[in-house]
C-alpha cells in the first residue's frame, strides 16, 4: 500500500487462506470504542468550569501504531506470509514479530494498549517531567478567554478540567490551566510506560517531537 512521503505499508491479505477464520475469538473486542471519543470529549467540554479559562488541546500521534505491540512466537508461527519475489528466485518466508495489518484480532489487541493508556494518563498519578514535556507547550502573550458565542454549562464548584481520550491511534487531551501541563506529563509517561521504547530501537521516535503542541 503505498503511502505519500513515507514507505509502502505492507498488508497481508489473511482471508485467502481462511487464516482470519481460524483464530479463536479471544481479541477484546470491547476496546474498540469508535465513535463514542467525541462525544465524551465535547461533554467534558460542556461542562467545563468557566472560571478557569479555555480548556487547552492537545494531540499526539503514535508512530508505527501496529508494529509496537509484539506478537508471541506461536502467533508469529501462525501469521507467517509468503512474499513471491523475482522470476526464478525463490519466494521468502516473512515472520511477523509484531501485529500485522490484514489480521482481523490487530485492531481490538491494539486499542487494549491504547485504551489502557488513557486510562493510565487519566489516573493523575504525579509524575517527574517527562522529557519531551517541553516539546509540547507553546506559551502564549496574552491571555486565553472565551470566545463569546461559547456555551458552557459547567458550575463553578467543579475543578479543573483535566482529560485525556483516543481514538485508535490519536490521542487527545483537554484540560484547563493549571492542570495542562500534568495532564500532558501523565500521558507521556501513560505511553512511554505501556510502548517501551528503548533507545537502542531503530525505529522511528514513539511520540514525534515536532508534532507535539498544545493550542
Amino acid at each position: 500500500m503505498p503511502q505519500r512521503d513515507q514507505r509502502p505499508r505492507p498488508i497481508m491479505d489473511y482471508s485467502y487462506y481462511d487464516t482470519n477464520k481460524g483464530f479463536l475469538p479471544i481479541a477484546p473486542n470491547h476496546a474498540m470504542q469508535f465513535g463514542t471519543a467525541l462525544p465524551r470529549l465535547l461533554q467534558r467540554l460542556a461542562y467545563c468550569n468557566p472560571s478557569f479559562g479555555p480548556p487547552l488541546l492537545a494531540k499526539l500521534d503514535l508512530a508505527d501504531g501496529y508494529y509496537r505491540v509484539p506478537l508471541s512466537s506461536t502467533a508469529a508461527l501462525q501469521l507467517v506470509v509468503v512474499i513471491p519475489t523475482d522470476v526464478g528466485s525463490e519466494n521468502l518466508i516473512a515472520l511477523p514479530l509484531s501485529l500485522p495489518m490484514g489480521w482481523n484480532h490487530s485492531p481490538p489487541f491494539f486499542c487494549a494498549y491504547t485504551e489502557t493508556v488513557a486510562d493510565m494518563a487519566n489516573s493523575h498519578t504525579p509524575h517527574v517531567d517527562h522529557h519531551l514535556l517541553a516539546h509540547t507547550q507553546i506559551y502564549q502573550e496574552e491571555p486565553l478567554i472565551f470566545h463569546s458565542a461559547a456555551q458552557v454549562l459547567g458550575t463553578t464548584t467543579l475543578p479543573p478540567l483535566q482529560y485525556t481520550d483516543v481514538f485508535l491511534d490519536d490521542f487527545i487531551t483537554i484540560a484547563q490551566r493549571p492542570l495542562h501541563m500534568p495532564a500532558m506529563n501523565n500521558l507521556l509517561h501513560a505511553l512511554y510506560n505501556v510502548f517501551i521504547d528503548r533507545p537502542s530501537n531503530t525505529r522511528r521516535q514513539l511520540v514525534s517531537a515536532k508534532k507535539n503542541a498544545t493550542r
